[in-house]
């Protein structure tokens, strides 16, 4: 049985999405402001987080931050805000989906469903498949991390993504868009800065530990993997 957390300020949603959610045969804790959705998170162990963005105490987006610092779990935003950028911020934190207020429960658990399968799917890789390398940096698909001379480079989820994409293909060029639709699924609300920002704290991430600079710009075009600047 996965466990869900979910923070939402609204009490009768928050009844409703849990009645519905545990008559799916899901566990769900819930919480009603950021603050006492970040003590629950560092108590137990949760296979995704629902999260209201307009919070009192602790808004969802600072909530998402402080989890990303810490942990890759599949995250989804519930907003009353419906434009595009809205939904930008949101991917930029590092939620993998949005969903706008009011909402259908059967979309939220669709939507659920899928990035259940999405993480399923990298875990379920075959050991022939399970890893791959560059030089000396190893991304292992099962477990989910980044090595670098044994060294974990933690990475989150969309990060992680990134990195796999690119790493199977040295000196590939990527569109910004090709980046964006293989890792969070489709073109709606697509943006160039979403992927720019990911790309840019995954190079940075990288760097730190390697000191070497694995991720490079093409202008004007998107990014690609290996090869020299």
């Amino acid at each position: 049985m996965k466990k869900l957390l979910l923070v939402e300020d609204e009490r009768v949603l928050a009844k409703n999405v849990s009645f519905f959610l545990k008559k799916e045969g899901y566990e769900i804790d819930v919480a009603y402001d950021g603050v006492e959705g970040w003590e629950l998170f560092q108590k137990k162990h949760y296979d995704l987080l629902l999260l209201d963005w307009m919070m009192p105490k602790k808004d969802g987006l600072d909530l998402c931050r402080d989890v990303r610092q810490v942990s890759d779990v599949p995250i989804i935003m519930l907003t009353a805000k419906s434009e595009v950028m809205d939904k930008v911020i949101g991917l930029e934190v590092g939620a993998d989906d949005y969903l706008v207020k009011p909402f259908h429960q059967r979309e939220l658990l669709a939507r659920m469903h899928a990035l259940f399968r999405r993480n399923d799917k990298i875990q379920s890789r075959t050991t022939s498949n399970r890893f791959i390398r560059y030089e000396k940096l190893e991304l292992d698909k099962d477990e989910m991390v980044v090595r670098y001379k044994e060294e974990s480079i933690p990475l989150t989820v969309n990060e992680f993504k990134l990195l796999d994409v690119m790493m199977k293909h040295p000196g590939k060029v990527f569109y910004r868009e090709a980046l964006f639709e293989r890792v969070w699924g489709d073109s709606m609300g697509y943006n160039d800065r979403t992927v720019d920002v990911n790309v840019s704290r995954l190079r940075k991430k990288l760097n730190e530990v390697t000191g070497e600079n694995y991720l490079h710009a093409v202008r004007g075009v998107g990014y690609r993997f290996g090869g020299n600047p």
